[in-house]
Order: structure tokens, then C-alpha cells, then sequence
């Protein structure tokens, strides 16, 4: 982790657009050049603090996303800059548009839902449980691929993900209204998501698709 002065970041982030913020200040800029820096809030910088900080998973999750051949980020350095309380991942965006703007784009396309649903299953089959996985983290590719962006709240295990995760991680995926509005009553992902993934239990089919009918219920 590299260690910028005040001044280094300011020369870094000279003529940036900031993309969102909290109530702590900046939080994700596009710089100059189009690559993004996303700032992480640290409150005291002992070895501990950043050595698990969100930043550094971030790096982690990226690294290991590419080993497992799921398209993300480009990471180019992670930065500790001490002036301003913050850690940062500074990386390369991953070219496309997110699945929330694509289906915007393109409704009723019954095929690319089956896609997704696809996409959900090999990722819960390679052992990702991605806490952020909403249709604004996934990206649709120029390729039509798809890949994640935003990857600091993820744990990635050796073994693939078992009942309890993947229903738990289903009600990540159907938690936002305007998501859910843009299927139009389509079960393509949920379909397409049990036919590819790697249970086949007739008691986690049953529960998958109550709690994915119950999800989209109250949250439409």
C-alpha cells in the first residue's frame, strides 16, 4: 500500500468528477485520465486498521475474481493517505454498463434474464457470495458478458455455497424496488438459475422460488 501526501493526492485528483459521497466526504472519483478512486474512511491508522481494511479486500476480491475468470476491475495501486483519514483502491473501470441501465435499454429480453440467472448460479457454484449484488453491480459488457464492479463486500470461498448462503444471497439480489420493476413479472433468472447450478434438492428448488416470489412481492 503506497502512502500518499496531501499533496500527491491533490495533484492525483486535480480536475477528477466525483461520482457519489456520504456524509463523510468523497467517496468514489473518475480522474482525469477515466480510471476511478474509491476513498475508504479509516479512523486510525495502526498496522490492524489497514491491514483488513475495506481497501485491501478490494484488492484481494479483484485478484481473486480474475483467478476465477470472472470478469471485474483492473486494479492499478492502492493507496494510504494519512491528511485526510483514508485508505483508496485506485483502478481501471470495467468497460460496459450496468445490468440496471441495460435492462432499461433492452425490456423483455427473456434470454439475457436467463443469462443472469446463469451468471448468479456460477458464481454461488465457485464459492462468491457477493453481500452487493444488486443490478447496479453487475456490468454488461460490449462482449455481452457480465462482471462485478464494487467487490470490497464479498468473501470468496474454496467450496461452493451452500442452501443457506445462496437463498440468503438471493435476498441481496431482489432487495431494490426498481430492480425488481424491471423484470415485468419475469422468472427467467430464477429458472435459468436452477437449471445451472449445482444443487438439485427438491426442498432448496421450493424455498429458492418462494423466497424469490416473496422478495419481489414486497419489494416491487
Amino acid at each position: 500500500m503506497q502512502t500518499l501526501s496531501q499533496q500527491e493526492f491533490d495533484a492525483l485528483t486535480k480536475n477528477a468528477t466525483m461520482l457519489t459521497e456520504d456524509e463523510y466526504g468523497k467517496k468514489v472519483l473518475e480522474l482525469a485520465d477515466q480510471s476511478i478512486l474509491k476513498l475508504f474512511r479509516v479512523k486510525r491508522f495502526i498496522s490492524q486498521a489497514t491491514l483488513y481494511s475495506p481497501a485491501r479486500r478490494f484488492a484481494n476480491n479483484t485478484r481473486k475474481l480474475h483467478k476465477l475468470n470472472i470478469p471485474t476491475i483492473q486494479l492499478i495501486a492502492l493507496y494510504k493517505i494519512k491528511a485526510i483519514q483514508r485508505t483508496a483502491v485506485h483502478y481501471q473501470q470495467l468497460e460496459g454498463m450496468t445490468l440496471r441501465h441495460y435492462l432499461h435499454k433492452h425490456p423483455h429480453n427473456e434470454a439475457f434474464l436467463a443469462k443472469v440467472g446463469e451468471f448468479i448460479a456460477h458464481l454461488h457454484d465457485k464459492g462468491i457470495y457477493f453481500r452487493a449484488a444488486h443490478f447496479g453491480n453487475i456490468i454488461v459488457m460490449p462482449n455481452q458478458q457480465l462482471g462485478l464492479i464494487d467487490i470490497s463486500d464479498m468473501s470468496i470461498s474454496p467450496f461452493s455455497l451452500g442452501y443457506f448462503k445462496r437463498i440468503r444471497n438471493l435476498k441481496h439480489i431482489f432487495r431494490i424496488a426498481e430492480d425488481i420493476n424491471l423484470l415485468q413479472g419475469s422468472k427467467s433468472i430464477e429458472q435459468s438459475y436452477l437449471q445451472h447450478c449445482s444443487i438439485n434438492n427438491p426442498l432448496f428448488v421450493r424455498k429458492f422460488l418462494q423466497t424469490s416470489q416473496l422478495l419481489k412481492s414486497s419489494n416491487a
